[in-house]
């Protein structure tokens, strides 16, 4: 492998290390010093109030269904809630592969 010494790559290099310069702003067509405005702006996007919609509507909605629960506790008292195995292992490896990947 040869290296060579090349001056174009040093002064390349050198001019990427330095910092850029910053032109204070006269504007060339009128003459005139252009102001800078240094206030820190805040602009919050349109999903904002979609957002807040959802939280609220999720507020609203129940953890659990109340009637579904009802049904099953019923069920298992009369002694006719039966599940298949096979629903249940597959819920159960399902949940377990999901955990792993995510």
């Amino acid at each position: 492998m040869k290296i060579d010494n090349n001056d174009n790559q040093v002064v390349l290099l050198s001019n990427l290390s330095k910092p850029s310069s910053v032109k204070a702003g006269n504007d060339t067509q009128t003459g005139s010093q252009k102001t800078v405005d240094t206030q820190d702006k805040v602009e919050l996007s349109a999903w904002k109030d979609e957002v807040s919609s959802l939280k609220g509507t999720m507020q609203t909605i129940p953890a659990t269904n109340t009637d579904k629960v009802a049904q099953v506790k019923a069920a298992i008292d009369a002694g006719t809630y039966n599940v298949k195995g096979q629903v249940v292992a597959r819920s159960m490896l399902k949940s377990s592969l999901l955990d792993e990947i995510l």
